[in-house]
């Protein structure tokens, strides 16, 4: 007499197991993000801010947590940072929420950089709300040539920048009129195509720094 049909044949308990470990690392993941974000924050998140985790899958695809992480920490314990007093739930969350689809090395590295300033006591008066909107507009050779061009002084125009540092005159001068947009620069008062680093641009760099 041959045994009936196994309720679940072999490949569907594999599955299934497949389907657990997802979950239980889907959960896992969740956890590590609330903790970063108590980290961020500097209060139990539910408190802060009435975020609960009850889709971990949410959480884990609205941030690249293990980068962010990483990369947050390493910053604050470089720096021996003895004051963590969380950043204002405000620009905490602006942030990760313009970092988290941001794939570019460069500015991933600002994102970073923005946010350990903002948990900070030491810098946490540096970072300004409307830097977030200010850094999600640049692109990577925006924030390189303000960047560079803070680096070399007084007004100069885009071509004599390019020469000193590297750069292509072309795209060069595009970043320079588009930060000049954003009040990253500011022109010669004579008129002249000459430019240098204003009040607003030198206090984003002063946010972004290390």
């Amino acid at each position: 007499m041959t045994d009936g049909p196994e309720p679940f044949g072999k490949e569907t308990a594999k599955a299934a197991q497949e389907i657990a470990k997802t979950t239980d690392n889907a959960i896992d993941a969740a956890r590590d993000l609330a903790s970063f974000f108590n980290r961020v924050l500097g209060n139990p998140i539910v408190d802060a801010v009435g975020i609960t985790i009850g889709d971990p899958l949410r959480f884990v695809r609205t941030l690249s947590l293990d980068w962010y992480s990483r990369r947050v920490d390493e910053i604050l314990a470089k720096r021996d940072a003895k004051k963590l007093k969380g950043a204002p739930p405000r620009i905490a969350l602006d942030i990760l929420e313009a970092a988290q689809d941001e794939t570019r090395d460069e500015l991933r590295e600002l994102w970073a950089q923005l946010l350990a300033n903002a948990m900070d006591e030491a810098t946490q008066s540096k970072v300004r709300i409307e830097f977030v909107t200010v850094l999600k507009q640049l692109n990577p050779l925006d924030a390189l040539v303000l960047q560079r061009r803070t680096g070399v002084g007084n007004f100069i125009n885009p071509h004599q920048l390019a020469l000193a540092q590297h750069l292509e005159t072309n795209d060069t001068a595009t970043s320079i009129l588009y930060l000049l947009d954003l009040k990253c620069v500011e022109q010669a008062p004579n008129g002249t195509y000459a430019y240098k680093t204003s009040p607003r641009g030198i206090a984003l760099l002063k946010a972004l720094s290390s």
